[in-house]
């Protein structure tokens, strides 16, 4: 008896969770979140002008975080991505946090972001204004 055994392709799947929280550790809820390319040719890993990514549903790589400081996201490519993450707080001041991340094949990934007052960020929050 000869049995054939056939798999099936199956597409690879690059998974990230990005959480977010305080200076205190605490998850921050209504962060926005955004995944823009990362130009990894340029010396300060540049973002990509124009670059428009999507999710593997083709929907825009922008989140608010939940009740758990989380957003998640799903890809269809190998990426190294820049999360940005900004929140305007009560007192009016926005507090952000950036990071890199390169995704690897089926593998899923989580990055935490703590977020800083702009006045102690490096670029002082600037790329909450788009």
């Amino acid at each position: 008896m000869l049995l054939f055994w056939a798999q099936c392709y199956k597409e690879p799947v690059f998974e990230l969770t990005v959480v977010v929280k305080n200076q205190d550790l605490d998850p921050v809820e209504d962060v926005s979140i955004k995944i823009v390319a990362a130009d990894i040719d340029s010396e300060d890993l540049s973002q990509i002008p124009g670059a428009n990514l999507l999710d593997i549903d083709g929907e825009e790589l922008v989140c608010k975080t939940d009740g758990s400081g989380a957003c998640q996201f799903s890809f269809e490519n190998k990426a190294f991505l820049t999360i940005l993450a900004c929140f305007n707080g009560d007192s009016g001041d926005p507090m952000c946090a950036e990071a890199f991340i390169y995704l690897e094949e089926d593998e899923s990934h989580t990055r935490e972001l703590l977020l800083v007052d702009s006045d102690k960020n490096e670029y002082g929050c600037e790329y909450c204004d788009d």
